[in-house]
């Protein structure tokens, strides 16, 4: 059962120390891989933001059941935009929509602070995080980073495999994401898809041969379409043991929709 919770900023350094606790609960870091305080409190008085998600039941008030960290961020055009660098949610609490009512509270502070970009990275593997991002939060992807960790990452997460990773486009302003929101899919045909595990973690645990040529699978994939001028603007889940799908487009982006680089 899900807690009663409240999503507010996180300005103390006991906050941002159960955010702490949080990325070592969730990614299963060693003390060198996580994010340290003074970088928290550093984001906050450079213009960035830390939401949480913090428990207002009795019995449990004030225990932190997620997070969304974003840093202040300018692309190469020197528009600003904000870089969310991680979104972590209480394991045994994943499935309960904690972390799209962050992203929401994310889009809400961007708006009101006039900022038309979110971005952030995922690993293209992760089914579940790609079908949030692109179908239910309205996100668009046009670049894939090759191991863009490196292989130096602690987590258990990432052990035998690089770490690809996914850029999302989150206009926050534009129709495509207010439709998204509202729960309209896109109904025009994709002109091309790439194919990737429902459970990436079970074949990981099952084959780890296997998994890695998931991987190159899905990077050769990503790399043949973006190259050829499409962008990744849908997905579809897989049925019963069938993969699910990436899917990429050719037309112009919407209105509001602009250009990152």
């Amino acid at each position: 059962m899900t807690p009663n919770y409240d999503i507010r900023l996180c300005t103390t350094f006991e906050e941002y120390t159960s955010c702490l606790r949080m990325q070592q609960l969730v990614w299963q870091f060693s003390d060198i891989d996580v994010t340290p305080l003074r970088s928290f409190v550093i984001t906050r008085r450079s213009g960035g933001m830390t939401l949480g998600a913090f428990d207002s039941s009795e019995g449990g008030a004030g225990n932190l059941l997620g997070f969304a960290h974003a840093l202040a961020a300018f692309d190469s055009g020197n528009r600003p935009y904000y870089y969310s660098h991680m979104l972590a949610v209480d394991p045994a609490l994943q499935n309960a929509g904690i972390g799209r009512r962050l992203k929401l509270a994310q889009r809400d502070y961007a708006l009101a602070h006039g900022i038309g970009l979110i971005g952030w990275t995922f690993d293209p593997l992760q089914s579940r995080n790609a079908y949030l991002n692109i179908v239910k939060l309205g996100g668009v992807v046009r670049k894939y980073y090759v191991n863009y960790y490196g292989n130096a990452s602690t987590s258990a997460l990432h052990r035998g495999l690089d770490t690809d990773r996914l850029f999302v486009e989150w206009w926050v302003g534009a129709e495509r994401v207010n439709r998204a929101l509202h729960g309209e899919a896109r109904n025009d045909a994709p002109v091309a898809a790439v194919e990737v595990p429902r459970e990436i973690e079970q074949i990981k645990a099952r084959d780890p041969a296997e998994a890695v040529r998931w991987q190159q699978s899905v990077r050769s994939g990503f790399d043949r379409h973006l190259s050829a001028g499409l962008y990744c603007a849908g997905f579809e889940p897989g049925r019963g043991d069938e993969p699910s799908r990436y899917l990429f487009y050719n037309d112009a982006y919407e209105e509001g929709i602009l250009r990152y680089e």
